[in-house]
């Protein structure tokens, strides 16, 4: 029953469209549909950040004003600031050797050429990215 219903619709659809006349626009239709293009006002979209350079700017002062109270304030009612208080003892420098530190490590020719290849085109893709999207966005 419904699929001599589907039938009966589709047969009157084609019958419809087969008498329809063709339609075709007006003489100027170009030119009225860019005139009211243009008499449309457009807004850019302005894109802002979460987290304002004031802010940030804000932030970094307050850790940098926050180490130094930390690092150069003295300590209640003693005269030595805290950085006087860690003991650094650097002499464990001079028991390492930078020089052989990677003498066991090696790397073969086709990973070394691989890494050069994968470097060259992520600087290639990088480049052609910038462009596109630099293009892309300012015909906004």
């Amino acid at each position: 029953m419904e699929e001599n219903k589907k039938l009966q619709i589709d047969a009157f659809l084609k019958k419809q469209i087969r008498e329809m006349p063709l339609a075709s626009p007006s003489k100027d239709f170009t030119r009225n549909l860019m005139e009211t293009l243009l008499r449309e006002e457009y807004k850019a979209t302005q894109y802002t950040p979460l987290i304002s350079g004031k802010v940030w700017l804000s932030i970094l002062t307050f850790i940098i004003l926050f180490a130094g109270f930390l690092f150069f304030i003295p300590l209640q009612k003693e005269e030595s600031s805290l950085l006087g208080k860690i003991p650094v003892d650097f002499s464990f420098l001079t028991e390492i050797s930078f020089s052989e530190l990677f003498s066991g490590f090696s790397i073969s020719n086709i990973t070394s050429y691989g890494l050069l290849l994968f470097f060259v085109m992520m600087s290639i893709q990088t480049f052609y990215l910038k462009g596109y999207f630099s293009k892309r966005f300012s015909n906004l």
